[in-house]
């Protein structure tokens, strides 16, 4: 509740949104005690407390700031559930985001093409792809082609999509993880790590970290030593505090 000395007479939360948010996802950082289940429960509570604030009636500009916040929220689960494998259901809520977020077309469109290509429905991914493309940055298109060729099993050409997406932007963690994925499918395991290694310097992903150390694992009798350089790599940088250590599995 809010504290009475510093908010006489209002009503709400003293949370900030942002730490609510974070809360509700910490359960995917422990796998192993059933956390995608019950970040999904906090998620969807979340929107059901967002829904009974906008039932309750709003100004209009706090109305959408409320709806924001849900649309947030949502996509966080659509996230959840492609991770997850169910894809449809993920698509169906990102879908419902487009009818309230009209800005987030093309971000959430991005998305569900690259969902397509992921469960093999090159059709309507493609289809969507050619919808859209005109409307995309060289490295939005770049990203979504790697997913295509991907889809069609060509992975070396997917990897130089990947890249030319990385070379746009050195923070494309997506396009970073992807490309490194197709080096191990060709069969390029040190280019693969060499890929994360490189992508790391530019962004400490928690998902970058965690396969790294899987590919350290499968390379080398010195993957402990290699994960103690991560450790120093991430504590290191600022908010270190926060990272799921557990990635290192040390």
């Amino acid at each position: 509740a809010v504290v009475s000395t510093q908010s006489t007479g209002k009503k709400g939360s003293a949370v900030p949104w942002s730490m609510r948010l974070d809360w509700g996802l910490i359960p995917l950082h422990c796998p192993a005690s059933g956390g995608l289940y019950r970040a999904l429960d906090r998620l969807y509570g979340l929107v059901y407390h967002l829904d009974q604030v906008m039932h309750a009636g709003l100004p209009y500009l706090q109305e959408q700031r409320v709806v924001r916040y849900k649309s947030r929220v949502l996509v966080e689960i659509a996230g959840v559930l492609a991770s997850a494998g169910s894809v449809q259901p993920a698509i169906k809520i990102l879908r419902q985001v487009q009818t309230t977020q009209q800005e987030l077309h093309i971000p959430i469109t991005n998305a569900i093409i690259r969902l397509y290509f992921h469960v093999g429905n090159v059709t309507k991914g493609e289809q969507l792809l050619g919808e859209v493309e005109s409307q995309l940055s060289e490295e939005e298109r770049e990203v979504n082609e790697g997913f295509r060729c991907i889809a069609h099993g060509d992975y070396s050409e997917a990897y130089q999509h990947f890249s030319r997406a990385v070379n746009h932007n050195p923070n494309n963690t997506v396009a970073a993880i992807n490309g490194a994925v197709c080096l191990l499918y060709m069969g390029r395991l040190g280019d693969s790590i060499l890929q994360f290694e490189g992508a790391i310097k530019s962004s400490l992903h928690p998902t970058l970290v965690f396969n790294l150390v899987s590919l350290y694992e499968l390379k080398t009798a010195a993957s402990t030593t290699k994960k103690y350089q991560l450790l120093d790599l991430v504590t290191s940088k600022s908010g270190w505090e926060a990272f799921p250590f557990e990635f290192l599995r040390l």
